[in-house]
């Protein structure tokens, strides 16, 4: 599982490194070190390719007469896209999917269980940790999931 927040520098070429834990479980659990890499809000989310398939094998069985379900997974979907990590752990970032995410220099690299996200550092500080402010609602939800 990907877990823990780190802080990498991304290069001019758009080149972040992944996390030396996050790709020892790639090789371990996924026994591949290609991850898909979707726009999603104000961040971008990397999955392994394992992890990938699966969701879109659920994906797959969404109801295409749901406009805006449809929609949205046109956006998630046709957003992706393969990105192999090079032989120095660092996997490059598509320029339109930086550009979408506001990515440019510095990365915050969060392990998700079986995703990763990536953000600008500056949306992170912004925006990441302000999601903490509404834990409390969240309460409600994750007792229901029995956590």
């Amino acid at each position: 599982m990907f877990r823990g927040t780190y802080e990498h520098a991304m290069t001019k070429t758009g080149r972040v490194s992944i996390p030396s834990r996050f790709r020892e479980v790639c090789r371990t659990k996924y026994s591949d070190e290609t991850f898909v890499i979707t726009n999603f809000d104000r961040y971008l989310l990397a999955y392994p390719l394992k992890e990938w398939s699966r969701l879109e094998a659920k994906l797959s069985k969404v109801s295409m007469t749901e406009s805006e379900v449809t929609a949205w997974v046109r956006y998630f979907v046709g957003s992706a896209q393969d990105c192999p990590v090079d032989n120095q752990g660092r996997v490059l970032v598509p320029p339109n999917l930086r550009e979408r995410a506001g990515i440019e220099n510095e990365v915050v690299v969060v392990g998700m269980m079986t995703r990763i996200e990536l953000w600008s550092r500056e949306t992170w500080e912004s925006e990441g940790g302000r999601e903490f402010e509404t834990f409390d609602g969240s309460k409600e939800i994750l007792a229901q999931y029995g956590l």
